[in-house]
């Protein structure tokens, strides 16, 4: 399981290194009507999912509808950095054994009327969902600050499975 613990990390670091990489404004930009959050409401979201696991790992129940609208990690960016780097020191921290514990999750799954419903899974298992909700919402925020005129590096927001296919198309273009 150290290996979820590890992609985790990675990915981690690959959104550090992109806010970083911004200038406030950008952090900040809503670019209508193509987006109605901005990259800083992206972030705040991913981190979001990263504390319902972060409150809960003793195996309590992970309850993902708790967001923190509204927060200043939305609008200031070394605060957004800031909270990253505090839920990597948190990945530092587990046991791998600990991905191995039962836990509830909790969700609403309805759109027209509040409907929650609760699934028992692993903890491991929704650290890689968390990893992989936040390459999701990187590969929105890349399409932001493209849209902003930023350069932003190929690598990021692309899932691993599509990581491992693009590697073995250039295995295969180089043997040729």
């Amino acid at each position: 399981m150290q290996k979820v613990i590890n992609a985790s990390i990675e990915i981690l670091d690959q959104i550090s290194n992109f806010i970083m990489e911004l200038d406030d404004a950008s952090y900040t930009k809503v670019s209508k009507p193509l987006f109605d959050s901005s990259i800083g409401q992206h972030l705040r979201h991913i981190l979001d999912i990263f504390q319902a696991l972060m409150t809960s790992e003793n195996g309590d129940l992970i309850d993902y509808d708790l967001r923190r609208r509204g927060i200043p990690l939305e609008t200031d960016r070394m605060a957004g950095l800031q909270e990253i780097d505090q839920v990597r020191e948190w990945l530092l921290s587990l046991e791998p054994e600990q991905l191995d514990n039962d836990v509830v999750i909790s969700t609403e799954v309805a759109l027209v009327t509040q409907q929650t419903a609760e699934f028992r899974t692993t903890f491991g298992r929704e650290l890689c969902f968390a990893s992989s909700h936040l390459t999701h919402h990187l590969a929105l925020m890349v399409v932001h600050a493209k849209l902003l005129g930023l350069e932003v590096d190929s690598q990021l927001g692309v899932a691993p499975a599509t990581a491992t296919y693009i590697r073995e198309q250039e295995e295969t273009s180089c043997a040729h």
